[in-house]
């Protein structure tokens, strides 16, 4: 089994699950990587070989320990080659997000660890990044302020409709309504509407 699949499902569930303790549904990875359900089955069945994540019938999968650090190293790479496109090259964020994607898997340990001193951020030792529980946008109340960590899409129109909106993680906003078919945001000194796929995308962290 190569290395870089293992990476690509344990990365896929810790982003689009909703939280540690819930099992994320096998339809939801189907949807994510375009695989048949026969074959997302046969990867998970691998992957709980391996005791990288529990497989629940009928439920879906949630990360073990080691799953867990094998995933969050890799956001962590994810996120350095991210910040290495955009902020040093000025690669646009949808471009960005697409080559860090194919980089996380590629770098060895020793350029990571001297990425991260080029963006003047403390290295840690992989998997070893203490990351704080995000939480989804649509869940906040109006008047919460927050901080974009994630992501949870890869579609080409939600990531360029926030590209043009010049929002990405670290991006910080403030709720300012939750309605059925979007939220409101304060955003940059402005409001912006967020339509239901784009909010339900964004994942983040109380301010």
């Amino acid at each position: 089994m190569a290395k870089e699949n293992i990476e690509d499902y344990l990365g896929a569930i810790y982003r689009l699950r909703k939280d540690a303790l819930t099992p994320l549904q096998l339809s939801r990875l189907q949807e994510h990587f375009g695989f048949s359900r026969v074959s997302i089955h046969e990867m998970i069945l691998k992957l709980a070989q391996r005791e990288l994540l529990v497989y629940h019938p009928y439920r879906g999968v949630t990360l073990t320990e080691a799953g867990e650090a094998v995933a969050a190293a890799l956001l962590r790479r994810h996120r350095l080659w991210e910040r290495f496109l955009t902020d040093l090259l000025g690669v646009p964020w949808d471009e960005a997000h697409e080559v860090a994607g194919r980089l996380e898997h590629a770098a060895p340990e020793t350029v990571t660890e001297q990425l991260a001193n080029l963006l003047a951020r403390p290295p840690h030792p992989a998997g070893k990044e203490e990351l704080p529980e995000p939480q989804p946008l649509r869940s906040l109340a109006p008047g919460a302020e927050c901080r974009i960590v994630r992501i949870a899409s890869e579609s080409p129109g939600v990531l360029c409709f926030l590209q043009q909106l010049n929002i990405d993680p670290s991006s910080c906003l403030r709720v300012v309504a939750q309605l059925p078919e979007e939220t409101l945001v304060k955003i940059q000194g402005g409001n912006v509407r967020l339509p239901l796929q784009v909010a339900e995308a964004l994942w983040v962290t109380l301010k």
